[in-house]
């Protein structure tokens, strides 16, 4: 590792192949009560096809939202079986490159539904209106642009069950970073609810129910994220209170992808330069280019010094980047040592949401990224020159 550090140009992004099966393993082990269980990762909070690979090899699906992801997933020979298509509208040449490949279909509603029915489908849910759970207004509807309310659910689950489709399940979508496990509860339930629905009404089981989001990262130590264990225990006793008595098996789907990813990368970078104030501002050469989540979401990252001499005196510094943007900074302060010019830092937990927000902005190039695997590291991506970016334009 400090080999990389000493021989490549920062920023760049480095990853850790063994940590991303960890994250998987504790995942399966918290949910082992349900033998179908499986999770999918959503390729747009990583789609370097390295990273792609080595989720699908953990035995995750992939949640693609559009032909390009579905072409990364393809090009880290990931089989089609393995994928899950969700446009937003209906694109007639991604969804015959999904049917293809064998990839299953996400359908948001009506408007999106494909020319020739899928073999597997799932549909986005999206009750409308507010969600009640222990009492308590959980989560707005309203504020979802993603599914289609439940009547209009059931009817398109009448429609494909008469067309024999041989999978359909359900779906529903909450934010990523969500520290409040009710509304995740409030939505596993109404979802658990429209499946005994349907059975009922159609004498359709469903056979999957998949739940993106949901469940946060924490990122900073105040942060209370979810128990994992205390998240499925409940989910379990709503699964046999709910499900096991109408003699209904569906499999959960979590596409839990900040947890699987966030943790295990971090962005490198290097002093640019120290400005003397009454806090001492930390310039480095890694901006809000690099991390949009920085300036976009009012992120908050750890920074740590790791190849500094633990001897070193620490101080209390601000950080930023070098673009002349006054959102150009971390959020907080930061204990580190005192830092020379041409040190590195590490940025954390920045594996989900990371390098694929990077953008030009700023003239920054984009930054190089880096996979850990087998005790070695090899480059999965290759660092933006300035001849690519200005080959881009064409100012005739």
């Amino acid at each position: 590792r400090k080999k990389l550090v000493q021989e490549q140009l920062t920023p760049f992004y480095l990853y850790d192949a063994e940590s991303f099966h960890k994250a998987c393993m504790d995942l399966r082990l918290a949910f082992s009560w349900d033998d179908g269980f499986e999770l999918c990762f959503p390729a747009r909070m990583n789609p370097n096809p390295a990273i792609l690979r080595v989720l699908a090899d953990a035995g995750c699906q992939i949640l693609c939202g559009s032909e390009a992801e579905l072409r990364l997933s393809r090009y880290a020979d990931i089989d089609g079986a393995q994928m899950i298509y969700a446009p937003m509208a209906e694109d007639a040449h991604a969804g015959a490159y999904a049917r293809r490949i064998g990839a299953a279909y996400l359908i948001d509603a009506p408007h999106a539904l494909p020319s020739v029915p899928p073999e597997h489908v799932l549909l986005s849910v999206n009750p409308g209106g507010s969600l009640q759970m222990d009492g308590r207004t959980v989560w707005d509807f309203e504020k979802s642009k993603l599914g289609m309310n439940a009547d209009e659910t059931v009817s398109m689950c009448r429609r494909f069950q008469a067309s024999g489709v041989e999978s359909i399940g359900l779906a529903a979508f909450l934010r990523d970073q969500e520290f409040e496990p009710l509304r995740f509860f409030a939505v596993q339930e109404m979802l658990f609810q429209l499946v005994v629905r349907i059975k009922r009404e159609l004498d359709l089981a469903v056979d999957s129910i998949l739940i993106s989001g949901g469940l946060g990262v924490g990122y900073r130590p105040s942060d209370n994220a979810p128990d994992l264990t205390a998240v499925s225990e409940r989910v379990r006793r709503s699964y046999e209170t709910l499900l096991t008595p109408a003699g209904l098996t569906p499999k959960l789907i979590l596409a839990e992808g900040r947890l699987m990813a966030a943790k295990v990368g971090v962005l490198v970078s290097r002093v640019l330069a120290v400005k003397r104030q009454q806090t001492p501002l930390v310039i480095l050469d890694a901006d809000c280019a690099q991390l949009l989540r920085e300036i976009a979401f009012g992120a908050s990252h750890r920074i740590v010094a790791p190849l500094a001499p633990e001897s070193r005196g620490k101080q209390l510094v601000h950080v930023a980047g070098a673009i002349s943007d006054l959102r150009d900074h971390f959020s907080g302060s930061f204990v580190l040592p005192e830092l020379k010019l041409g040190e590195c830092v590490a940025i954390l937990d920045t594996g989900a949401d990371g390098r694929s927000f990077g953008s030009n902005y700023g003239g920054s190039l984009g930054c190089a990224e880096f996979l850990i695997e087998n005790g070695a590291v090899r480059c999965i991506r290759k660092r933006q020159t300035m001849d690519e970016l200005m080959a881009s334009f064409d100012v005739e």
